[in-house]
């Protein structure tokens, strides 16, 4: 196998000219990018970052964040990609859960990444794109003075290449670990699976690379590919079309509400698609309808996979060539086993419903120093536990709900019970639960359930806005439900499952 950093020496050295990145009107050549992720390693080193350290990469998905990525793996560091929607309790929580030294920022992040420091005193030392900005080392500067002769830290298998954060049921954040192992072998299916053509596919990059999803199967799967990234920082309908036509791309991956809003503003006489031979869409449920109507109108596969942050990137899919199945993820690929099995830990026959599990290659090492989470989600060792489905007897997976509470909203995972936390801090809310309801184009939107304290008065929209102010905007309720009182299990658990029945039949009241 190789490491990444391998794996872009060799698409350097075979490819120099080709264009990795193109990023509106800017285009690194893979010899380009290769020497100004060694100068960024240089830069990295030179403040005290090395093997085995995480580094912070705070910035939207944009070029620098990907030279920062590399510039890890040739130090032997840990890249730590943290979403630019991230308020100041995130950002916090996750420089303290890695006791970060050093983060690289621009002037978007930067005022956050002030505060954290402020707070915890970390990152001690900040290095900020965007010209000389107080409190912060200028990145620019210094990349344009260091060296680009750099010797590439050497690296196991198993050493860590990624964290990238999430925040779990219990509301505090986990990094889930990927290893240059879990990495490679995550490219090498994805590879196989996408049908890929050594050195002359264009992927169409609208994910943002600071999500598991986009930094894997696109910024990744470009280098190990030697392909090229059309990276589209923010999410514009007509911006997307037109950027396939324009650079002629041939994958795309993306949420169902990518492909939906396509759909909506797709022009055939105007809008060129010719290039395109497969699209792949996962990271919230699919309904099988979207994919007949996308290949019915563009004539382009689409297909369904399904994966994990923790399993490095997504380890089945719908046959993009054979016997496809409406409404399965489709069939694991490489080294993936996928077994169902009971709350007992026992395999289940095909058809019925248990917890689905995988195991292979891909898995990566972990939760970042949380050894009681990881033995509860890695379980058994090399066993990655997961949502509730069931096989059939040909061996396609069927995921048919979530073991645990998690909402996919336009393929942003929200976590209750971290907003029912920002909820209760709101001086009139007596009882709350966050619940996701179904919705035509996101998939589902969070809904909060609300018992007001007696005499106290809130609106939707204020506590709505108290979400916002506090939390990544994509977390916080679309829609309030005020109640007088809540489902409640024997121990005296709110029922959540009853909230989104009761919500669906349209039983409770939402504003």
């Amino acid at each position: 196998m190789q490491t990444l950093s391998e794996m872009l020496r060799r698409a350097a050295r075979l490819f120099p000219d080709k264009p990795f990145i193109i990023h509106n009107d800017r285009r690194l050549d893979y010899g380009d990018f290769d020497r100004l992720s060694s100068r960024l390693a240089n830069v990295f080193r030179a403040h005290g970052a090395g093997k085995g350290d995480p580094v912070g990469l705070y910035l939207p998905s944009c070029p620098e964040l990907a030279v920062g990525y590399y510039a890890c793996q040739k130090i032997g560091a840990i890249a730590v990609p943290m979403s630019v929607m991230y308020r100041g309790r995130e950002a916090e929580s996750i420089v303290g859960r890695t006791d970060m030294k050093l983060m690289l920022a621009n002037a978007e992040t930067l005022p956050v990444a002030l505060e954290t420091r402020q707070t915890l005193g970390l990152p001690r030392e900040i290095l900020a794109h965007g010209g000389p900005q107080p409190g912060a080392l200028d990145a620019d500067a210094e990349l344009a003075t260091a060296s680009a002769d750099h010797a590439d830290a050497p690296c196991a298998p198993e050493d860590l290449a990624a964290l990238f954060f999430t925040s779990g049921t219990t509301g505090a954040p986990k990094g889930a670990m990927q290893t240059q192992r879990s990495i490679y072998y995550t490219l090498r299916d994805m590879e196989v699976y996408n049908r890929f053509r050594f050195g002359r596919e264009v992927l169409l990059g609208v994910l943002p690379i600071f999500n598991n999803f986009g930094a894997t199967c696109l910024m990744n799967g470009a280098v190990y590919n030697c392909g090229t990234l059309v990276m589209v920082e923010r999410w514009d309908t007509r911006k997307v079309l037109d950027a396939i036509a324009r650079h002629r791309a041939t994958f795309m991956a993306g949420t169902p509400t990518m492909f939906l809003y396509m759909l909506q503003d797709y022009r055939p006489d105007a809008d060129d698609l010719s290039s395109m031979r497969l699209g792949v869409t996962g990271g919230a449920p699919v309904a099988p309808s979207l994919i007949d109507r996308w290949q019915e109108t563009t004539g382009i596969p689409l297909t369904q996979i399904y994966g994990a942050t923790e399993s490095s990137g997504y380890v089945t899919g719908e046959p993009v060539i054979g016997h496809r199945k409406r409404g399965s993820a489709g069939l694991p690929f490489g080294s993936t086993e996928i077994a169902i099995v009971d709350d007992d830990g026992r395999e289940l026959p095909a058809g019925q419903i248990g917890e689905v599990r995988i195991a292979g290659d891909t898995v990566g090492a972990g939760y970042w120093r949380d050894p009681e989470v990881s033995a509860r989600t890695f379980t058994p060792p090399g066993w990655l536990s997961g949502d509730l489905g069931y096989l059939d007897e040909e061996g396609y997976l069927f995921i048919v709900d979530r073991k645990k509470d998690v909402i996919i909203s336009g393929g942003y995972n929200i976590y209750p019970l971290e907003v029912e936390e920002v909820l209760y801090a709101h001086p009139a809310v007596a009882v709350c639960a966050l619940v996701g309801v179904p919705d035509p184009v996101k998939g589902e939107i969070p809904v909060a359930c609300v018992i007001l304290k007696e005499g106290a008065q809130a609106g939707a929209e204020e506590l709505i806005r108290h979400c916002r102010d506090r939390i990544a905007a994509y977390k916080a309720p679309r829609r309030v439900a005020f109640m007088t009182e809540m489902p409640l299990g024997p121990s005296g658990k709110i029922l959540k499952r009853e909230l989104r029945r009761w919500a669906q039949e349209g039983r409770i009241g939402v504003s």
